[in-house]
């Protein structure tokens, strides 16, 4: 593992965090970004170990502030897989991030709701259509309309502005 794959990964992990609690100060707990994917999709840059270990420890160390439980696990497992399938991404395309990053969000936030709903006991077909359907409409406690798009949409933007300018950073 090289040097820089730890050092980008720790900063990238640090900011996630510092800008998830910033936010939960701000605003509390309303999802209008997602900080630590935005941030594991920036790290992946560098690396598919940094996305990887990005993706993880975002979850996993922001949840001690905010809450542990099954969620944990499961956001921290799914991003960390995708911050290292972003790792191959070599594009600094804006035009290409931007729908590569709203449809990997949009999987992530599917599969994380999906697989959350199936541990609270729905079966896996209500489960995935409940974590639709929870995208655009209010679900199981839920009370925003289309709060997915719009984190999805907002998340994507930034990682469609900030992750060509990394790349061009980390080359160096």
């Amino acid at each position: 593992m090289r040097s820089r794959t730890v050092a980008t990964a720790g900063m990238m992990t640090s900011l996630s965090i510092a800008m998830r609690l910033m936010k939960h100060l701000a605003i509390g707990a309303t999802q209008v970004i997602n900080f630590p994917f935005m941030f594991t999709l920036i790290a992946s840059a560098e690396s598919p170990l940094a996305g990887l270990l990005t993706g993880i420890m975002s979850y996993a160390v922001s949840d001690v502030l905010f809450g542990i439980g099954p969620w944990t696990a499961v956001n921290s497992a799914l991003c960390g897989l995708i911050g290292f399938a972003w790792g191959y991404v070599r594009s600094e395309n804006p035009s290409f991030l931007f729908p590569l990053s709203l449809t990997s969000e949009f999987l992530f936030d599917v599969a994380n709701s999906s697989i959350l709903y199936v541990i609270f006991g729905l079966r896996p077909l209500e489960a995935l259509i409940t974590g639709i359907i929870g995208l655009f409409l209010p679900v199981m406690g839920g009370t925003m309309i289309a709060i997915g798009p719009i984190t999805e949409i907002s998340t994507s933007l930034c990682v469609a502005i900030i992750r060509p300018k990394a790349q061009r950073v980390l080359k160096t």
